[in-house]
């Protein structure tokens, strides 16, 4: 059940805390380094950020396949109860408001691709409730999708607790 913003912000002091996860392949985010951790602290112990080491090849497509291969592995072992949302260019785009319902009383894994990105194909048929999610149909680095994600994440936390939406 999706409840309407009225009754989060009216219900805030019985609201339960649900965890994020970050799931990428990704190996430094040095310079969005502080940044992140400035929205971790924000966020208290509700994010997880779990980087995978690229796998790394000169065929393209090995990439993907094998990289698909460690997120579909984690994913299965440490995150099968989760609900999963795929960030992809392709993906669905959503304001702040409908972001944060989508996350509303769900334990979220967000899975970053690498930078030739994931068989979106495997994942959706190993995961059919997996949702595609996208900021924008643009390619950003690592860090700043992390950062945007962790931002939008924060964000969706204040508007639960009955904070403004812009301040």
């Amino acid at each position: 059940m999706i409840w309407p913003l009225e009754k989060i912000i009216k219900f805030r002091f019985f609201f339960v805390f649900f965890m994020f996860t970050i799931l990428a392949i990704s190996d430094s985010d040095k310079h969005f380094t502080t940044a992140l951790q400035e929205y971790r602290k924000r966020l208290w112990r509700q994010l997880i950020i779990d980087d995978l080491k690229p796998f790394r090849d000169e065929n393209q497509f090995l990439v993907i396949e094998k990289e698909t291969d460690k997120l579909i592995d984690q994913l299965h072992k440490k995150y099968s109860h989760h609900q999963k949302l795929l960030l992809i260019k392709e993906g669905e785009q959503l304001d702040t408001i409908a972001f944060s319902q989508v996350l509303q009383g769900k334990e979220t894994v967000f899975i970053i691709g690498g930078p030739y990105g994931v068989d979106d194909q495997r994942l959706k048929s190993e995961f059919p409730s997996l949702k595609m999610l996208s900021f924008w149909a643009i390619t950003l680095p690592h860090g700043l999708a992390k950062l945007t994600l962790v931002e939008q994440l924060y964000r969706a936390t204040t508007l639960w607790s009955g904070k403004k939406y812009h301040y």
